[in-house]
């Protein structure tokens, strides 16, 4: 299994819920002091881990730039950077692309013609499933498979509470994922079926309570608070579970695994 070894956080200086572009998303309902005592809480998991955590900071005008997935897919040293649906997000990418040029990355672009973000791209092995229909256009799979050289698979979401994959879909491995049904299509359940040979369900209470979104490092799983049945199922499975208190980020849509950005895995 592959570890995560470094990923990219940004801080949550300038957090908040300023407009509404999903249905979580709550205006102004967050506590700043405690979305960064939080944040922290998450740092310190990572690190625990053997983690090495890159940090950006927040700009003022973006208060989802700390989203961190969402940005793009970073596969070696090269960046595909995301072209995001709604305007409000568009400013983000700009102190991304720059934070990843400073860093000895490459960015690069789609064509800005069709709609992809990070959250809808997740990695099952080497074959790269794509959520399409709120947040990326399924227009955009070919071109991600053309810039990045590998399988893309796109499958449908349908449940506008679930408008990124990375938020009703958890692949372990190569072989074991988690999702949500409801979620998705009856067409892509079948595809997902026939393409994950040990595909196991998670209840609505633990898709709403952000168990998919959660970051996987070997046979560690750093979870969402608060969902024991799905720690229970996890531990099952064989893997260790640290659980961390992300709330905050809920109001906004998000949580583990949107605040992290992958750089590096061993």
């Amino acid at each position: 299994m592959q570890r995560v070894k470094r990923v990219l956080m940004c801080r949550p200086t300038y957090f908040d819920v300023e407009y509404i572009i999903n249905p979580h998303m709550k205006p102004h309902a967050v506590d700043q002091a405690l979305a960064m005592q939080q944040w922290e809480g998450l740092v310190a998991a990572l690190e625990s881990q053997g983690v090495k955590v890159e940090i950006i900071e927040q700009k003022p005008d973006v208060p989802d730039m700390v989203f961190a997935t969402d940005q793009g897919i970073v596969e070696g040293g090269t960046v595909l950077m995301a072209n995001f649906r709604y305007p409000e997000r568009k400013p983000e990418t700009r102190y991304y692309r720059a934070w990843f040029r400073e860093h000895g990355f490459e960015p690069r672009e789609l064509t800005k013609i069709f709609n992809f973000e990070g959250g809808d791209a997740l990695f099952v092995g080497k074959m790269l499933i794509v959520g399409t229909g709120f947040r990326a256009n399924v227009a955009s799979c070919e071109e991600l498979a053309d810039n990045l050289g590998i399988d893309v698979v796109p499958v449908r979401l349908v449940d506008p509470l679930f408008y990124h994959l990375d938020t009703c879909f958890l692949p372990l491995d190569a072989d074991t994922a988690f999702y949500y049904p409801p979620a998705f299509s009856e067409n892509s359940q079948g595809l997902l079926k026939k393409l994950i040979p040990n595909l196991h369900e998670m209840s609505r209470t633990e898709a709403e309570g952000f168990s998919a979104n959660s970051l996987v490092s070997g046979d560690t799983v750093i979870l969402q608070a608060g969902n024991p049945t799905f720690r229970k199922k996890l531990e099952k499975l064989g893997r260790k579970v640290i659980e961390v208190e992300v709330g905050e980020f809920n109001k906004s849509g998000g949580g583990i695994h949107c605040l992290i950005n992958t750089l590096e895995k061993t």
